[in-house]
């Protein structure tokens, strides 16, 4: 899963398209355009930055400049499963610069703003984006840009909207560093695993210290507090699961800790509650929804 650049050469501004198959090309990339995805059918695990969590029907994220990502599908094994996806590539500049020209878009800004985290909108008011990207004709290069700025414009009133990155690690994130690119790579695999300092400090060819001190230059974050947030993401995702619900020492398992009384005071160190009140909390909050 190596990090790779992708260039979309687009030719205008703006390039719609479908994404439509089994699953979602498993590729942990970026680009320099912004990327608007609606997903149609399917779900599975986000991967953008240093945010690990769940997408489902309906979610619609948009992924800002050069932020790494990957979408990875759910039902891969099943014939009768499909992932479906509505998808923008954006030059930047074209928002950038429309909300800087031109008054009427000044809320462009705060789009591009918020897309440097990434972000996910999870609203029942999506179905109604929904409605004005099934009658796109990918042929129609000025309709396209009327529709971009339409959604746009839609999901700047949103009151309510979820970051995902920290922009703290995307700051200092350098994604031409193939070291740190190794060991974040290697942590997205084997983060379920016992993954040691030591052992992420050989593969990369520096002893211990040195490493240390590569990284949370390259990160912006200690290399332990990077794995363990990770690992808390992703345990968040787990607890918010309900087919089946999973016991806090499950979650505390499947997400890398060895140690369940570790895992809780990490758990309530980073999110300021204890994994069994997050897990009540986010429950009753999509009960009553």
């Amino acid at each position: 899963m190596k990090l790779q650049f992708l260039y979309k050469y687009l030719t205008r501004n703006i390039k719609f398209s479908v994404h439509e198959a089994r699953e979602f090309l498993k590729l942990w990339h970026y680009h320099p355009e912004l990327e608007l995805v609606y997903i149609v059918e399917g779900e599975g695990t986000l991967y953008a930055g240093d945010f690990i969590g769940d997408y489902k029907k309906d979610d619609i994220f948009i992924l800002g400049q050069n932020v790494p990502h990957m979408f990875y599908s759910k039902y891969s094994n099943e014939n009768t499963k499909i992932s479906k996806a509505y998808v923008f590539h954006i030059n930047e500049s074209f928002l950038s610069r429309n909300s800087k020209d031109l008054p009427e878009f000044s809320f462009l800004k705060q789009i591009v703003t918020i897309s440097k985290r990434g972000v996910l909108f999870r609203q029942p008011e999506n179905i109604h984006i929904r409605q004005i990207l099934d009658n796109i004709d990918s042929e129609s290069h000025s309709e396209n840009a009327l529709n971009v700025l339409n959604i746009l414009l839609k999901l700047s009133r949103y009151k309510t909207y979820t970051s995902l990155g920290s922009l703290t690690w995307l700051n200092y994130y350098k994604i031409s560093e193939k070291r740190v690119n190794d060991a974040v790579e290697y942590i997205m695999l084997h983060f379920k695993e016992d993954i040691t300092l030591g052992k992420v400090a050989e593969r990369s060819g520096m002893n211990k210290s040195a490493f240390c001190r590569y990284f949370k230059k390259s990160t912006g974050k200690p290399f332990i507090t990077f794995l363990n947030e990770f690992r808390i993401n992703y345990s968040c995702k787990l607890l918010l699961e309900t087919s089946p619900v999973k016991t806090i020492s499950e979650v505390s398992y499947l997400s890398g800790f060895n140690s369940l009384s570790y895992f809780n005071r990490t758990f309530k160190k980073i999110n300021k509650v204890s994994p069994s009140q997050y897990q009540a909390m986010k429950s009753n909050a999509l009960y009553q929804e």
